[in-house]
């Protein structure tokens, strides 16, 4: 059993557009917990909002919850198969496992009470640590064990994407429109490629248009060259697109898309929208077509079982979104390469 330090390395976001690594005292299991040593730790939209000062989070704060790591420590007391050593990924964010959301399988969307995380004084979710404590059940083991765990990394997102797929339940054949081809839209598209889908992207980046090709789009459009709503109603022969992701933070094509679904089409409104604006919609509308209006909000427990299947398998390739990769004490480089435009992914190595 690997013996655990008296005290570990954080990266704490001190104020707007300033990180630093600080030395803490080493955390300890709560019954039925495991301790995890994170490795790796990818840094998301959050944690860029967090650094930009554009989240409403407090200072200084630990943040990080997409990461990768293998088992420190197992308790006398923590029932549980994994061995130490085991590589694995973890799901960071909280839930509380017994209200009626967790119980339905819906632990995205809980609504109890979980737990708060605390380093020395400072509140975060976690991931930018090198330790962490997780129940049994929220630490996923990886088929493969010898797969690059900065991949592994990739679990988190890579499982809210899923989440939202089962949204739409995509089918043989539908045609899928992706709005918006960053890292969340590149993951769609390749999901609804697995789902045997025809998938449209909406995108003005010449890049990341052509990575959509390469994940499977049958066709990339640009709305600055041509008509996109014209044009998906074209290549649908006027009936509409089947389902639609909006994974753009804007909130006008909310509205603008619902245009482009055909009757019984779905489309999902996936992570958030800046600035929040309002939309309207015709009732009428939505019910001589039985529209299905829907959002997709952070993984359940299955999607991120799914996910840590899906990439040890070597099922989804995440390879082409590892933009940078840093260690904990260049943690300040780090944060400032993840908010260069054009950007996905940027790991830190804990």
């Amino acid at each position: 059993m690997e013996t655990l330090p008296k005290k570990m390395k954080v990266v704490a976001v001190e104020e707007v557009g300033k990180v630093s690594v600080r030395e803490v005292p080493m955390i300890q299991p709560l019954p039925g917990e495991i301790v995890i040593r994170i490795q790796h730790c990818l840094l998301c939209t959050w944690e860029q909002r967090i650094f930009n000062g554009m989240s409403k989070s407090s200072y200084p704060f630990i943040p990080g919850h997409e990461v990768s790591g293998h088992v420190a420590y197992i308790p006398e007391d923590t029932v549980t198969s994994f061995s130490v050593g085991d590589p694995v990924v973890m799901k960071t964010l909280d839930s509380c496992g017994h209200c009626e959301a967790c119980y339905r399988g819906d632990d995205n969307l809980c609504t109890g009470k979980t737990k708060k995380r605390v380093y020395d004084g400072i509140s975060g979710s976690g991931g930018l640590a090198q330790y962490i404590c997780l129940p049994v059940a929220r630490v996923y083991a990886l088929p493969d064990p010898t797969m690059d765990l900065r991949f592994a990394a990739f679990a988190e997102p890579l499982a809210c994407c899923i989440n939202s797929i089962e949204q739409a339940n995509i089918t043989l054949s539908e045609d899928v429109v992706v709005v918006g081809a960053g890292i969340m839209g590149q993951l769609h598209i390749a999901l609804a490629v697995k789902r045997g889908a025809r998938v449209l992207v909406v995108e003005i980046d010449k890049e990341r248009a052509e990575l959509a090709k390469r994940m499977g789009a049958s066709v990339v459009i640009n709305p600055l060259e041509i008509d996109a709503k014209a044009e998906i109603l074209r290549l649908t022969q006027n009936q509409g697109a089947h389902v639609v992701f909006i994974t753009t933070t804007m909130a006008s094509l909310a509205q603008e898309y619902l245009g482009v679904l055909k009757k019984r089409g779905r489309i999902v409104y996936y992570g958030s929208f800046h600035p929040d604006l309002d939309i309207t919609i015709n009732p009428n509308a939505i019910h001589y077509s039985e529209k299905i209006i829907t959002g997709s909000y952070s993984p359940t427990s299955k999607a991120f079982w799914i996910a840590s299947r899906l990439l040890s398998l070597g099922i989804i390739d995440v390879s082409p979104f590892l933009s940078g990769e840093y260690d904990i004490e260049d943690a300040q480089k780090a944060f400032e390469h993840s908010v260069r435009p054009g950007s996905f992914r940027v790991l830190i190595n804990l």
